[in-house]
């Protein structure tokens, strides 16, 4: 299975790239290829309904992301939202989620938005026919540790593993309804 794992997170570093190594390190345990897209390395342009698709980086970013099996967004919360670079992204890109198994990875400062990420759940659902995952992983400052890294043994690298383990067998599914429809 290849997965593209993609930090939506503008700032370099931080908790959501520390996330995305994680479930990266969990894909490639189980023999998986996984790669990191971190967007504030890919510079890509507002979705305008029109030029922004002849932008090279949104070409080379959308025939990325049509090899992957499986796709897994971390993305900082904001406003009880997944934050505007996310949205961007799948406004730029969206087509190439097409019918694919999604796991999505949320931080947040507290614990109160923890249903935000229903609204890119349902996009992707009904919009691109995605399975997405149910069992989104939300981690929440108190859940790291003072560098930023989780704890080896907490609840929040447990969920990620678990999203790893469900994303396979959901990628598989989705290559069967894919097959459905020729």
């Amino acid at each position: 299975m290849n997965v593209a794992i993609l930090n939506a997170n503008l700032a370099e570093g931080g908790k959501t790239a520390h996330l995305a190594e994680v479930i990266a390190a969990d894909f490639q345990a189980s023999g998986h290829e996984s790669r990191i897209f971190s967007l504030a390395e890919w510079d890509l342009p507002a979705c305008d309904g029109g030029l922004c698709y002849k932008n090279e980086k949104t070409i080379a970013l959308t025939a990325e992301l049509a090899k992957a099996d499986a796709l897994v967004l971390i993305a900082p919360v904001y406003n009880y939202d997944f934050n505007a670079a996310a949205k961007n992204l799948i406004e730029l890109t969206g087509y190439s989620w097409k019918g694919k198994a999604v796991g999505l990875v949320c931080t947040a400062g507290a614990d109160r938005s923890y249903l935000s990420p229903l609204g890119f759940m349902n996009s992707l659902s009904i919009d691109y026919r995605c399975l997405v995952s149910p069992r989104y992983v939300y981690a929440v400052r108190a859940d790291f540790n003072a560098d930023n890294t989780l704890p080896g043994d907490g609840e929040v690298r447990r969920r990620l593993a678990f999203l790893a383990r469900e994303l396979e067998i959901l990628a598989e599914a989705a290559t069967r309804i894919a097959s459905l429809e020729s």
